[in-house]
């Protein structure tokens, strides 16, 4: 994430909440803004919870290491994408909010802020994309009763014009690989 990026994302955490929606195109440039952006949470005092797939998670954890002590790490608590989108075998958006929030509760009983970074992926099931959008706009209402920080992470070839159009309702801000762009949200 260039630096101007993550300098705007020290002052959202200083005042607001803030609900994310990135579409990234570059793997590479993806690796980046997830180590910039937790790096940053732990480097403020802040928890951060970290969904990611087995694939992926390895090459940012290697780089975090080489950036965080040991105890710095101790501060990202990492969960499978599948495990926390597919739970029970399907995307259902309450099973997933009660994993959400199970797993932030130790943060905010003790008063710790946090941040999220989720990339969410799914194979082929029928109506994933309104699944998603309720998933969503529940997440927001979550986000800003905590005051967090949730990125939202999404494959932009994976990413219908449609879903895209409902993604950019649910957040107020929108990423991709090297931007952030404040949204009206129009839910």
């Amino acid at each position: 994430m260039k630096e101007a990026n993550m300098e705007w994302l020290n002052q959202i955490s200083d005042s607001a909440s803030a609900h994310i929606f990135y579409c990234f195109d570059q793997l590479e440039a993806y690796i980046e803004n997830a180590i910039s952006f937790i790096a940053n949470g732990i480097k403020q005092d802040e928890r951060v919870l970290f969904v990611e797939n087995t694939r992926i998670y390895p090459m940012i954890l290697t780089r975090l290491q080489d950036q965080l002590s040991a105890e710095e790490l101790a501060g990202v608590h990492f969960v499978n994408n599948f495990d926390f989108y597919w739970r029970n075998g399907n995307f259902h958006p309450p099973t997933i909010l009660a994993h959400f929030k199970q797993e932030t509760h130790s943060f905010t009983k003790e008063n710790r802020s946090f941040r999220t970074w989720g990339h969410i992926e799914w194979g082929s099931q029928e109506d994933i994309i309104a699944e998603i959008e309720l998933y969503e706009k529940s997440v927001a209402t979550v986000v800003e009763e905590e005051a967090a920080i949730s990125v939202c992470a999404y494959d932009a070839s994976r990413v219908s014009d449609d879903l895209k159009e409902r993604l950019i309702n649910c957040h107020n801000y929108l990423m991709t690989d090297d931007s952030i762009t404040c949204l009206t949200i129009n839910n």
